[in-house]
């Protein structure tokens, strides 16, 4: 399902029920004015009041025949259109006969004209309030005008209102082509400047170098598996990765080369850390975190460990160079009893990076808590 004629669709369904809802009243209004001044509810009662029915009927399914929810596929928004379309086009049909009525029966006196001009204006209404489906709205102009059309055309007497009448509808398609195409230049418009939106909501929470998760995204996530975990108890790892010896890449070789290693160390983490429920992401500099929902402690040391081991067994290559780049990882498992927040895990999993480092770089600590209790229970 293409997401982009989705959001057209729906869009285009919102916009027809509103501007039918509009529209609907006016036929009964206007046949009562021309009923009432033509005479013919007393003239031809079951016919007048049955058309006027029939308009109110016609409305009120219109305002019944509500948009489907958001969300709804391609194939259900097409059918709830062609439906609300078959309801207008009904409405604009009825009219028409109603037009070709008033014009063949001379007791309507000077109230033809009154059906004349309503005619007009309910096909300028079309022109305007449906131009997003140029067919369906040429369709209802259609069935407005061309019928009586043809009666005005073969009375001499009436020809000249006929051809007043050609001329305003050459005026009507002209504005009906127009305001389709301004409805999809809008349309156009929206879709741009949503594509704007989402674009700069990713950006927003993507790292520009590597296409991780920024610090923003790392810490929205990683709050709300705290949150989580804290409240049912669920498994939560987070493990925080340093390069070591980042520097000397950047001092020996330049930041370019040093970048290139970025962007490496971020591929490898996507493709060893794409578990659900796993979020890898670049918090600054050259360290990088990733949040592991749905893992313990020992799921998630194994993990790191092979990580580090596969820095080892496969140097990076960036331009012709290759580094022999190790990292220090420190892991840490969220506890209720230990950790408040997702501060607390965080503090911890940056204090077992500090005794990494401080035991030689180039391993996987945890937290001491953490190690406290897996000695107890060993």
């Amino acid at each position: 399902m293409n997401p982009v004629q989705t959001r057209r669709l729906t869009q285009e369904m919102a916009d027809t029920y509103q501007r039918a809802l509009t529209g609907g009243p006016f036929y009964a209004a206007s046949w009562l004015l021309v009923g009432i001044y033509g005479n013919a509810f007393a003239r031809a009662p079951v016919l007048s009041w049955g058309l006027l029915l029939a308009f109110i009927g016609l409305t009120v399914w219109r305002f019944l025949h509500r948009p489907l929810p958001e969300g709804s596929e391609v194939p259900a928004i097409a059918r709830w259109l062609r439906l609300h379309w078959g309801i207008v086009l009904l409405t604009t049909a009825l009219w028409g006969g109603l037009f070709c009525w008033a014009t063949l029966d001379a007791g309507f006196g000077p109230a033809r004209v009154t059906a004349l001009l309503f005619t007009l204006g309910l096909a300028t209404a079309i022109a305007h309030a449906f131009s997003m489906r140029r067919g369906f709205a040429f369709a209802g102009i259609a069935l407005l005008c061309v019928p009586g059309l043809l009666l005005l055309w073969i009375n001499p007497e009436d020809r000249p209102n006929g051809l007043m009448m050609v001329i305003y509808l050459v005026y009507v398609v002209i504005s009906l082509l127009r305001s389709y195409a301004e409805y999809q230049q809008r349309l156009d418009l929206d879709q741009e400047l949503r594509n704007q939106r989402d674009l700069f909501s990713r950006q927003s929470r993507i790292d520009a170098l590597t296409e991780l998760a920024n610090r923003r995204q790392f810490a929205d996530v990683l709050e709300t598996a705290a949150r989580q975990a804290w409240d049912s108890g669920q498994a939560l790892s987070l493990l925080l990765l340093d390069i070591d010896h980042f520097k000397q890449i950047n001092d020996t070789h330049g930041h370019a080369i040093g970048d290139a290693c970025l962007m490496a160390i971020a591929a490898r983490l996507k493709n060893s850390f794409n578990e659900p429920g796993d979020l890898a992401a670049r918090v600054g500099g050259e360290e990088f975190g990733v949040v592991l929902q749905g893992q313990d402690l020992a799921s998630a040391m194994q993990r790191a460990e092979r990580f580090r081991a596969g820095l080892i067994e496969h140097p990076i290559a960036a331009d012709g160079i290759v580094l022999n780049v190790t990292a220090s990882i420190g892991i840490a498992e969220f506890d209720s009893s230990l950790h408040q927040d997702d501060d607390a895990l965080y503090q911890a999993a940056d204090s077992a990076i500090y005794r990494a480092k401080a035991a030689g770089r180039n391993r996987v600590c945890c937290d001491e808590p953490a190690l406290a209790s897996i000695n107890h229970a060993l």
